[in-house]
Formats: C-alpha cells, structure tokens, sequence
C-alpha cells in the first residue's frame, strides 16, 4: 500500500485506509474545524496504523502555495 520509494506512508496512504479525500487528512493533522470526531477518529487510527509522519519539505513546499515569482 506504501506509494513512494523510501516505503515511507504517505497521506495519500492514509486518506486511502481511512476512506477519506486528502484535504481530510490535511484537517486533522494541522487540526482544523469542521471534522466530525468519528472521522478523526478513522483518520487518527490509518496514522497510526501507518505509522504516518508528516513531510516537513512538505508542509513548507505547501506554505508557499500562490505566491507569484518576482
């Protein structure tokens, strides 16, 4: 089920064995509003499964989103 080289988990891999979109995913690592516990709950569960930790390259490649070259 692990999809990259280092067969690390990926958040797609967690959205996957929770049955949940990324963007769910993304809510409840960063805890965000409008997650229903039960769902949190699953999410909480596939992380764990999965052993699942977060790409800091990631999340700061993501920080950057919309802002325009200069």
């Amino acid at each position: 089920m692990l999809t990259n080289a280092e067969n690390k988990a990926t958040v797609f891999d967690v959205a996957k064995l929770a049955g949940v979109s990324i963007k769910t995913v993304s809510r409840v690592v960063n805890r965000q509003p409008h997650v229903s516990a039960a769902t949190q709950a699953r999410v909480d569960d596939a992380i764990s499964t999965l052993r699942y930790i977060p790409s800091e390259a990631a999340r700061l490649l993501a920080g950057h989103r919309g802002l325009k070259s200069q």
